[in-house]
């Protein structure tokens, strides 16, 4: 048992359940990406790198240099894709782990083009483009200027392009299909221009993610990049895929208050009745973040208690007054299940009014993370 105050659990069971389906719904028929970026979305690459590269995935998406070498060491040797543009010095260096580039626009293909050149080794690369109305980075093969663009990126030496690629800014049916079927046309205009000039590597059409991918089976096209899936955080098909973190602390002390005292910083909170109170060590600093004051729950003894007070950098305030028998040491859950109760990821964006992604990659890049269940005791695995 961790001396922790606060603490990640990720259940490697569910993450091989979860990978069980993905392969189930995918493999055969789309090449497969599992999304490994941001650290495993904070559940940690060093614990489900081998449970991952054991499930023998054809290709992974990463997000940085860290996130490659990592992978390497612990011995995976298929494809790597970064997902997202990179700065010239990250593509540089990246090179060493064959990273295949995220190429977001004319310019930055210049810059990948030089590297490749000085290196003496071509980079592979996925040309993004803004089919789907995203417009953060991609060309826009709409614009006269965009195609200009294209055939200038397709004369560049040094670059191997694999892929042609997308990505959608919502999670609404109607909008995947909408920019699913721009995207396929601009993608075949894209691939007839790049073998004009001379590409001949296979290139893959992508833009599907874990929602498009199992709601909108036309945005399977010949690749397809699964994360949310993976950790049990999409809202397609739900029921199908289970959550692999759990956020746990300890009630540090308990207290009997009366009517009208005020609770914590800047006195946000009044007393309506005489309460009992616990407080927690899990703040700020620890990524619970003080716009959840107020708004989130807990589940302490299997039941819901809210967190009333404005989070310190280290403790909040919960209200045990209906959950009778509190006492220091009691385990909290802040995200997860406890008993027949759970504070699901619906719950987090209705306390946080954003997706809970937000909160929990940084919970889990933050905290101490452990491995639970049993295929975190096979030998292979037992990792921190």
């Amino acid at each position: 048992m961790t001396t922790e105050p606060v603490w990640v659990e990720v259940d490697l069971d569910a993450i091989e359940h979860n990978l069980q389906e993905i392969q189930r719904e995918f493999a055969g028929r789309s090449t497969l990406c599992i999304v490994l970026k941001a650290d495993a979305y904070g559940h940690g690459i060093d614990l489900l790198g081998p449970v991952v590269i054991a499930k023998n995935i054809e290709m992974l998406g990463i997000s940085s240099n860290r996130e490659a070498a990592q992978l390497r060491a612990l011995g995976f040797t298929g494809r790597l894709l970064r997902l997202r543009s990179a700065q010239p010095q990250e593509m540089q260096a990246g090179v060493h782990w064959n990273i295949e580039e995220w190429i977001g626009g004319f310019p930055h293909a210049t810059t990948a083009s030089a590297i490749a050149t000085a290196s003496g080794r071509s980079i592979p690369v996925h040309l993004s483009v803004n089919s789907t109305g995203i417009t953060r980075e991609g060309i826009d093969v709409s614009r006269p200027a965009g195609l200009a663009e294209l055939r200038a990126l397709a004369s560049l030496p040094g670059l191997d392009v694999r892929g042609i690629a997308t990505h959608f800014p919502l999670e609404d049916q109607q909008d995947i299909r909408a920019g699913t079927a721009r995207f396929v046309d601009e993608a075949e205009t894209a691939t007839s221009v790049l073998r004009e000039q001379g590409a001949t590597s296979r290139i893959d059409r992508h833009c599907a993610t874990s929602y498009a991918g199992l709601t909108v089976p036309e945005s399977r096209l010949d690749l397809v990049r699964i994360g949310a899936a993976l950790y049990g955080d999409t809202t397609a098909d739900p029921k199908r895929f289970r959550r692999a973190m759990t956020v746990r602390s300890r009630v540090a002390a308990v207290n009997g208050y009366s009517a009208g005292e005020t609770v914590g910083y800047e006195r946000t909170h009044v007393l309506e009745r005489d309460s009992v109170l616990a407080s927690v060590p899990v703040g700020y600093g620890d990524g619970f973040h003080r716009s959840l004051g107020g708004r989130a729950q807990v589940l302490i003894r299997g039941k819901r208690a809210p967190v009333i007070d404005l989070p310190g950098m280290n403790c909040l305030i919960i209200d045990v007054t209906e959950v009778h028998g509190v006492f220091p040491g009691d385990d909290v859950v802040l995200y997860g299940r406890q008993g027949g109760g759970e504070v699901t990821s619906h719950d987090l964006e209705l306390a946080n009014t954003q997706i809970a992604a937000d909160l929990y990659t940084a919970w889990g890049r933050i905290l101490p993370r452990f491995a639970v269940g049993s295929a975190a005791r096979r030998p292979a695995l037992a990792v921190r």
